[in-house]
């Protein structure tokens, strides 16, 4: 399996351009921990950045479950 990720990070806006949702629909998801942002440090302020390699992890995780899954079911 191979990924290409074009950045590593994106802002919630350019998030929900590419995955069609609303941007605040993003930003409810960032709030639920259900998409992971870069940290910033104590005070820091600025923009939100969500972290592309991390969702990219996951999802290869989650393909390579499904396919073990599959391949099982299979025997």
């Amino acid at each position: 399996m191979q990924i290409t990720i074009d950045t590593p990070y994106v802002t919630p806006n350019e998030f929900a351009r590419r995955a069609g949702l609303s941007e605040r629909s993003v930003r409810h998801k960032i709030e639920q921990g259900v998409i992971l942002v870069r940290e910033k440090s104590a005070g820091e302020k600025g923009t939100v950045f969500i972290n592309m390699i991390h969702l990219a992890i996951e999802a290869a995780e989650q393909a390579e479950r499904v396919r073990d899954k599959n391949i099982a079911s299979t025997r």
